[in-house]
């Protein structure tokens, strides 16, 4: 459809068989080209589907949109009947070049004319019909933009939501080794600018590649790998390739947090695995962690989960799959999500 020449074509073509529908069904034929220079009835048609194709255009292009649209629906129906008017009576008061008319006829042997709407009932069906399908079209388009801009504000929201997020757990990740005067502190900081780098630059974008997100996830593990030490027993793996998909960002970060949220004590057996797999087109993510209890300090926000959630709806409707097992020993996400 980015090709000029084919748009042309396609139009072209549209346009001779919505006009010839009226004749199909009628079992009439379209305009005789070969009869155009000797019968009047022959020019007035090829005159009224001219007015008729180019009113369709300045209807589409301007007259819906500049008055439909905008609720001025009388004015817009006084130059739609003015434009019936023109498509009627104009070819009719255009001379026919060429041809006189007949001499010497009784008057008695000449049939009566038509009413102008009843000859032209084929493009008064067909002008009716090119009005309701671009109020139609224009309208859906409408509404779509609406829609879209309903959910880019909502994504851009949950984004705000995440961030700070994301900030006040990492934070007090550095904050426990600062606590305990570690010597990695320093190079955690140098890791949390890296993280804060991309939720600024990168996780801004609407799709990113997903090697990005992997290194983020990566990053974040041994981010906690450094605060742990040996408290826990961590299981990361990744499989396929990550050059060639790309992903929302964030969207399978809060899966991850929320199991060290949930799923380390200093004072139990804690384990957490941690798969991603990649295919042609899609993503598989399993976490897995044991319910330990937890600090206050280290209790989530809460609002990272859910959040996620309303991402995956808006974002890949009707192309995710989401299961979430939560027993009192364990939490286990399954989530797959088809690109």
């Amino acid at each position: 459809m980015k090709n000029p020449t084919f748009k042309i074509l396609l139009h072209v073509v549209g346009w001779c068989l919505f006009l010839l529908l009226p004749y199909l069904f009628s079992f009439k034929k379209a305009v005789r080209f070969d009869q155009l220079w000797t019968s009047q009835h022959e020019l007035k048609n090829l005159l009224s589907w001219i007015f008729l194709i180019g009113f369709t255009y300045l209807n589409h292009l301007w007259l819906v949109p500049g008055f439909y649209l905008k609720r001025k629906r009388l004015l817009y129906a006084g130059l739609a009947g003015l434009g019936l008017a023109m498509i009627l009576w104009l070819p009719e008061s255009i001379s026919w070049f060429g041809q006189s008319p007949p001499q010497n006829i009784p008057l008695s042997d000449v049939p009566p004319k038509p009413a102008v709407v009843m000859e032209n009932s084929h493009v008064v069906l067909l002008f009716f019909v090119s009005i309701l399908v671009s109020i139609s079209y224009r309208t859906q388009i409408r509404l779509r933009e609406a829609e879209q801009q309903r959910l880019q504000t909502e994504l851009a929201h949950l984004k705000a939501q995440i961030q700070p997020h994301f900030l006040f757990n990492t934070l007090n990740s550095i904050y426990s080794l600062a606590i305990r005067q570690d010597e990695r502190t320093a190079d955690t900081v140098v890791e949390l600018s890296d993280f804060l780098r991309y939720v600024i630059q990168d996780a801004n974008q609407h799709w990113v590649v997903l090697e990005k997100e992997v290194d983020y996830i990566r990053n974040y593990i041994n981010l906690q790998i450094s605060r742990l030490r040996n408290s826990v027993a961590i299981h990361f793996e990744v499989k396929g390739n990550l050059n060639q998909q790309k992903i929302a960002p964030l969207i399978l970060f809060s899966f991850i947090e929320n199991a060290f949220q949930h799923g380390v004590s200093p004072d139990e057996e804690s384990e957490i695995r941690i798969r991603i797999t990649t295919q042609e087109d899609q993503v598989e993510l399993f976490v897995y962690n044991k319910k330990v209890k937890v600090t206050t300090q280290e209790v989530s926000t809460g609002i990272g989960i859910e959040n996620t959630r309303k991402r995956l709806m808006l974002l890949y409707p009707e192309k995710h799959t989401l299961q979430i097992t939560d027993t009192n020993q364990d939490y286990s996400v399954q989530l797959d999500i088809f690109l």
